[in-house]
């Protein structure tokens, strides 16, 4: 598949249709994700099993796709899994698709990516997830909010992980629920990557 095609593929990536607030569903904008798996591959890192967390659509583990991963989409809300299954089969994806909760994960990866909750609705959720990573796999690229930096710092330390390197940037979420009063406000975020020492 020549890279027109590729971005293509991603570029027509699905959203969420009726985003829900309490699993803060926001899809990662496609730029974002192709820096992820562009980093992420660089080093090596979608060479073998590679589990994105809280797929939602399948954005981030179509992007890995696209770049040969043997890829697996954890979600827990049906309807947004769905649609990445549809999307995927239509597009010919090799993807594994799973549905249920990632505190229910029992088998190990090599790479985790992922885009989870970013804790604002559900305090506490990003820490599930981190800590979920960082007990399957060796290596987790992950996006959070800039203003929790100290917090996921001290969490990842405390749970045997090491960050190997951070990137900010602009994290660009349009108007898609009820509270939401900008067409798209732009939060600041990091984007971690982290060695699991467990």
């Amino acid at each position: 598949m020549d890279q027109k095609v590729n971005y293509k593929l991603l570029k027509n990536s699905p959203d969420f249709e009726n985003p829900k607030p309490e699993l803060e569903q926001y899809a990662t904008p496609v730029d974002i994700v192709l820096e992820i798996v562009k980093k992420a591959n660089s080093r090596g890192h979608l060479a073998g099993k590679v589990a994105d967390l809280g797929c939602g659509t399948g954005r981030l583990a179509i992007g890995a796709a696209i770049q040969g991963a043997d890829v697996t989409g954890f979600e827990l809300d049906r309807k947004a899994l769905n649609t990445a299954i549809q999307y995927s089969k239509k597009n010919n994806l090799d993807i594994k698709w799973v549905c249920g909760a990632v505190e229910n994960i029992d088998e190990d990866f090599d790479t985790v990516i992922m885009n989870p909750p970013f804790g604002a609705q559900r305090p506490g959720a990003d820490r599930i997830f981190l800590k979920k990573a960082l007990g399957i796999s060796e290596q987790i690229w992950t996006i959070h909010m800039s203003e929790t930096r100290n917090f996921i710092e001290k969490f990842v330390d405390s749970n045997a992980g090491k960050i190997e390197s951070r990137y900010e940037f602009d994290f660009a979420i349009p108007r898609s629920m009820p509270f939401h009063t900008e067409d798209t406000a732009n939060q600041k975020a990091i984007l971690y990557h982290i060695a699991s020492l467990q």
